[in-house]
């Protein structure tokens, strides 16, 4: 993937998904980059994802820079930890919602 919005939606996409994150965070059944909850914060970070979103760099209207912003503070504040307890935890529950949400708004952008 070569561009930023391209990885960003990967990311995102990965932290909706209970699936993906039960086989790779938890049970390592295959590699993959984002390997934890933690380098999926690490990887929006380093694509600028939060910056972008701030200073609404991506072109979104207000109320999806306000949703995005929200989904944003309460994934950066999530204390993550073990994998096997976020999948069950309802705080986590709500943040991967809540990436559905945030991915099916961005991917109709490209920053």
């Amino acid at each position: 993937m070569e561009n930023t919005s391209e990885n960003i939606l990967d990311v995102l996409e990965k932290i909706s998904n209970f699936k993906f994150q039960k086989e790779v965070w938890l049970e390592g059944k295959y590699w993959d980059r984002v390997s934890s909850f933690e380098e999926a914060v690490n990887t929006l970070e380093d694509y600028n994802f939060f910056t972008d979103v701030n200073e609404n760099k991506i072109g979104l209207t207000e109320n999806e820079k306000n949703k995005t912003k929200f989904f944003n503070t309460k994934l950066e504040e999530y204390e993550g930890g073990n994998c096997k307890d976020m999948l069950t935890d309802p705080s986590w529950k709500n943040i991967v919602e809540e990436a559905n949400e945030i991915f099916l708004i961005l991917k109709e952008y490209t920053w």
